[in-house]
């Protein structure tokens, strides 16, 4: 005969493993809530649009209280601020992936084929999403780590002047500041315009910005 196993006996609800147990599935229902009503809310905000959307439309449709998206969501701009920390991380994620001998250009190449095959395809929240991200970034200009493409930007782009890549003109951190300045008037311009392919206009951002738009002058004969 089978040895009979001990039946395990309740947790006492008071003990500190009970106490631990509840308060991890509490908070992995506020995440799980909070991740239903971001992704209902970018739903709701491509077919609306973020202006003319309504919080009941999204809190309805990730299965909550108008005030559980307020709770979770101060307002709608807090939306779109985590949609650009998602793109962040992940084009962060690939750059950071390089090794560290990667060129300068080689870099702002694998950002421009990043940023392309997260827009090309899904363009309809770009003009609100960067309103907001240059909202954002404003309020906190000082704050160097508040963006980690700004300052991962600006460390490459201070190792790059270092190697005699580029020409130390500016500062690191006002050089890649002034480069995603161009990249997000890139990304608005294709959005208004979209004729050529996003990777295209990037690519193209980036010539510009090495090269300038100035056509050669010639020389006098």
């Amino acid at each position: 005969m089978r040895p009979r196993t001990a039946a395990l006996e309740p947790l006492d609800p008071a003990s500190p493993a009970a106490i631990l147990a509840r308060v991890t599935t509490r908070e992995e229902q506020r995440k799980q809530t909070r991740r239903r009503l971001y992704e209902c809310a970018l739903d709701i905000f491509r077919r609306d649009g973020v202006v003319t959307s309504r919080t009941e439309d999204i809190a309805k449709a990730a299965g909550v209280s108008r005030g559980a998206f307020y709770f979770h969501f101060p307002t709608k701009d807090h939306v779109l601020l985590d949609r650009m920390r998602e793109t962040e991380d992940q084009v962060c994620a690939v750059l950071e992936a390089l090794p560290p001998e990667t060129d300068i250009h080689t870099l702002l190449a694998t950002l421009n084929r990043e940023l392309a095959s997260i827009w090309q395809d899904d363009p309809q929240l770009l003009p609100e999403l960067c309103s907001a991200a240059m909202r954002f970034t404003a309020a906190t200009m000082s704050d160097q780590e508040a963006t980690p493409l700004r300052a991962l930007l600006s460390e490459r782009f201070r190792v790059a002047a270092e190697r005699g890549e580029i020409q130390a003109r500016l500062p690191a951190q006002i050089l890649g500041d002034f480069y995603l300045g161009n990249t997000l008037g890139g990304l608005l311009a294709w959005y208004g315009s979209p004729i050529l392919p996003l990777r295209s206009v990037l690519d193209a951002v980036t010539e510009l910005f090495w090269n300038g738009a100035r056509a050669p002058v010639a020389s006098p004969r």
